[in-house]
């Protein structure tokens, strides 16, 4: 007699735990087909929600948000980057695996440093994701499940949203996919060992690709080892992939993430010498309280309900509860059918991550884009659980409108992502504006005139350690994205007029921004030996407000004749970001003229 647990939830007869599935079957025999949502109307609703989730992640690609200060960061590492500089410690005290660096850096050089550019890798890893998800949702769940699993992953917010964003974070998520995908599929077939081989070559290059693969990686070693090691080929092939991940792993964390995260170590912990932009502690935040089991518990409920488990969308504070209830519920019914390898398959990674936080070298929980490489297990958790409670309904009358109504408001929820992305294209008002303005000041520069960058072209630093945080980092990425010349040199002597742009932030609201006067006194001498001083123009972007106020002063200079003797200026020029009593803000424009 079929053990009760192997029978269907809903429908369909029971696959027999002996028959090797085929390809239109599901590794696991609990297809949810309720009599009103047959195989074909559950394959059109895929393509419809697969379509849907091209189309949104798309419409955000080509609609080239502005960069926000994330991004920036990271961004700025690619100007002018020489593959051999990516190496090692990033600026902007970045972290960032080596292969997606080195993939981003061989976009700019193919399609030039722009946002179109910067964020192809990852809007291409985000589109794949899609279709890795569903093949993986088929083959392991089939059903309504898959479909609501596939649903639930076209329309979520964090996906798409990271699939058009100058990070790792969906290289994350395609590189976790792929990697499942290959375990998945070996499990469907346990007599063909190529999926074993084809995760053996993938596993190094896919540590090199995305850091918590290694999480993944180390997931599916030790799932698939009760069901490999049954098989001499299947053994052989098994030992191999820890190898090759682990060596992989060593390499790239040698030759690149160790130095990385060995200068940043503020992620993890206090670091006086970085006291001035780690008041967030960008990791620490998300490591377990061990030493206190009540904070333990009371940190294992907020993270598990907050963004963690933010899918299609959530919050802090039990945001997301309903996510982690569905996805408990469909862990139980993996477990009470004994369907524990594949179980372990998914579950694993969390415990791999969970330890590498109670080490302090990596996050769990706290904000989703840290952990997106979860995504796939948490939706096809969720999507078989809310499977399950829907075929608890016995009446067709109520269950039937009950499964639209789901399946209607996550279609609502992806169509309303896209239509918001329409209407407000960018992530904060104050990147547009920062960006507007860069591209009508740059652009908008005279042939006549020599400009140049006081940073960049003449390599001064006016404010010690602006350009190692902060909004700098945007207005070097602006500067070589709308510059007719960008990065052309230095201040040549020659017959035109100077224009010395100098950028800074006000100092009250980042302390490491204050002005080294002495200098800029030097520099100013140096410059009038060979100019005369003309005028002084200030612009504000985005005034006042804390973290995204810029400010541009522009210094004007004519050539000095050679036979003319220096003499002082009777009023010398202002000093660049300090408070001018004459200022009078007005919003882009100049606020400030002194001739």
């Amino acid at each position: 007699m079929a053990n009760e647990n192997d029978k269907p939830l809903s429908g369909a007869p029971a696959a027999g735990g002996s028959r090797r599935p085929d390809e239109r079957t599901p590794l696991l025999p609990l297809n949810i087909f309720l009599p009103e949502i047959g195989p074909r109307k559950v394959a059109g609703l895929i393509a419809f929600f697969v379509v849907l989730a091209v189309t949104a992640r798309s419409i955000r690609y080509l609609l080239c948000f502005p960069l926000w200060p994330d991004e920036g960061f990271l961004a700025a590492n690619f100007i002018c980057a020489r593959f051999d500089g990516l190496l090692g410690p990033l600026a902007y005290h970045q972290v960032a695996p080596l292969f997606f660096l080195w993939t981003e850096a061989a976009a700019v050089k193919l399609l030039g440093f722009n946002e179109y550019a910067l964020r192809v890798f990852p809007f291409l890893c985000g589109i794949g994701a899609v279709f890795l998800f569903v093949r993986v949702a088929r083959n392991l769940l089939g059903g309504l499940p898959a479909l609501l699993a596939v649903a639930l992953f076209a329309v979520s917010y964090y996906p798409i949203r990271h699939a058009v964003e100058i990070k790792p974070y969906s290289v994350d998520l395609a590189v976790s996919l792929l990697l499942t995908l290959g375990a998945v599929a070996w499990l469907r077939n346990p007599e063909k060992t190529a999926p074993l081989w084809a995760l053996v070559v993938f596993a190094p290059i896919a540590v090199g690709l995305s850091f918590p693969a290694a999480f993944t990686g180390g997931g599916i070693v030790v799932a698939l080892l009760p069901a490999a090691w049954g098989r001499l080929r299947s053994r052989i092939a098994w030992c191999c992939l820890p190898l090759t991940l682990i060596a992989g792993f060593l390499v790239v964390y040698a030759v690149s993430t160790g130095p990385q995260l060995e200068r940043e170590s503020w992620l993890r912990k206090e670091d006086p010498a970085t006291s001035s932009f780690n008041q967030d502690q960008a990791w620490t935040r998300t490591f377990p309280p061990l030493g206190h089991p009540g904070r333990l518990a009371a940190w294992l409920l907020r993270t598990h309900t907050g963004l963690l488990f933010a899918y299609p969308n959530g919050g802090h504070n039990g945001g997301s509860a309903a996510t982690f209830v569905l996805f408990a519920v469909g862990a139980a019914v993996f477990f009470r059918r004994g369907r524990r390898l594949p179980l372990a398959l998914l579950l694993s990674p969390f415990l791999f991550t969970f330890i590498a936080a109670i080490l302090h070298r990596y996050p769990y929980g706290y904000s989703a884009r840290f952990n997106l490489y979860l995504a796939p297990a948490i939706c096809l958790l969720a999507g078989l659980g809310g499977a399950r409670l829907i075929a608890l309904i016995s009446s067709p009358r109520l269950r039937k409108p009950v499964t639209g109504a789901a399946l209607g408001l996550l279609a609502l929820t992806g169509t309303a992502t896209a239509a918001v992305d329409l209407f407000h294209p960018y992530k904060n008002i104050e990147d547009v504006r920062a960006r507007d303005f860069a591209r009508k000041f740059w652009r908008g520069q005279p042939r006549d005139v020599q400009t140049v960058c006081v940073y960049r072209d003449l390599g001064i630093e006016f404010f010690p350690r602006l350009f190692q945080w902060g909004h700098s980092s945007r207005y070097l990425c602006h500067q070589e994205i709308f510059r007719d010349d960008p990065g052309g040199g230095g201040a040549t002597r020659s017959l035109r007029p100077l224009r010395v742009v100098v950028f800074s932030v006000p100092d009250r609201f980042e302390p490491y921004a204050a002005l080294d006067e002495v200098r800029w006194r030097n520099w100013l001498e140096t410059t009038t030996e060979e100019y005369e001083f003309v005028s002084h123009r200030r612009y504000q972007v985005n005034a006042g407000i804390d973290s995204h106020h810029e400010t541009y002063d522009i210094y004007e200079f004519v050539p000095r004749p050679p036979e003319t003797e220096k003499t002082a200026s009777p009023e010398p020029p202002p000093l660049p970001g300090k408070p001018i009593d004459s200022a009078v803000p007005a919003g882009y424009h100049a606020v400030s003229e002194h001739r």
